[in-house]
């Protein structure tokens, strides 16, 4: 494609954007900005190479504090996990904000937020509604009926939410690693972009809260739960399928979308 043909779709993409921002249609906008992302990382370009003035800001850092804690009955920190994963593959990062996983932040550009922020409302409803089917099929196994201690429902989600995060993880990694095999060019230029946006963040960060403060190892926290939820949560995260075409309300969304076969 053509560069002038290349800002053209990409000013179309804002125009759409914007307009479905306007009128909260949450899903047409999350598309329209994966598709700017898409666009920008294949041809290594910035929001401030597609025009001037309001485009240049839209290359800017942005923060937001987001909840770590939105599903309380459950617990546990996998929510961040969800965040700081997702964050990874979609030119973002998460930190924790103060000393608990219950207040996490946010950095990345506009665009890229917002589609961290849809694909985190989708995935975590779904994950969530998964791992109570899993629990009930759980509670008909011979391992739960043989088992001297019963693991408790939110235990067991928890371990199982843990290993879900853990397999779309992987899944993304694969993915990427398999694109850039695939298109070389293409995979440098988002080497690239992911340095640059990188960059941008660390420096943001640096200005604005005079660097990172001491990270949180997560490592351990994928133990939590039983191995049957970790197993099923692993294999469920790692099949999940995000690439569905974008509906507008994120619950049926999250109701439609489906595991690989």
């Amino acid at each position: 494609m053509e560069l002038d043909n290349v800002l053209k779709k990409l000013r179309k993409l804002q125009k759409l954007y914007e307009g479905a921002k306007k009128i909260n249609s949450e899903g047409e906008a999350a598309n329209a900005a994966a598709a700017i992302q898409r666009l920008l990382a294949q041809y290594n370009l910035t929001m401030s190479e597609v025009g001037t003035g309001e485009e240049e800001k839209k290359d800017e850092v942005n923060e937001q504090v987001v909840s770590g804690y939105t599903y309380k009955s459950i617990g546990g920190d996998w929510e961040y996990r969800l965040w700081y994963v997702i964050c990874k593959w979609n030119f973002c990062k998460c930190f924790m904000y103060g000393d608990s996983y219950k207040r996490l932040i946010i950095f990345g550009s506009k665009e890229n937020m917002e589609v961290v922020k849809w694909l985190f409302g989708v995935l975590s409803e779904r994950f969530v509604s998964f791992s109570k089917d899993r629990f009930k099929e759980y509670q008909k196994s011979e391992e739960y009926l043989m088992a001297f201690r019963k693991p408790s429902k939110d235990r067991y989600q928890r371990g199982y939410l843990h290993a879900a995060v853990a397999g779309l993880d992987a899944k993304l990694k694969e993915i990427s690693d398999h694109d850039k095999i695939a298109e070389p060019e293409f995979g440098t230029k988002v080497t690239a972009l992911v340095v640059r946006t990188n960059t941008a963040i660390d420096e943001y960060v640096n200005h604005r809260f005079g660097g990172y403060g001491k990270g949180r190892n997560m490592s351990n926290s994928a133990n939590a739960g039983v191995g049957a939820a970790r197993a099923a949560g692993y294999k469920d995260g790692y099949n999940t399928d995000i690439h569905k075409p974008i509906q507008n309300n994120q619950r049926s969304n999250a109701s439609n979308m489906k595991l690989l076969k």
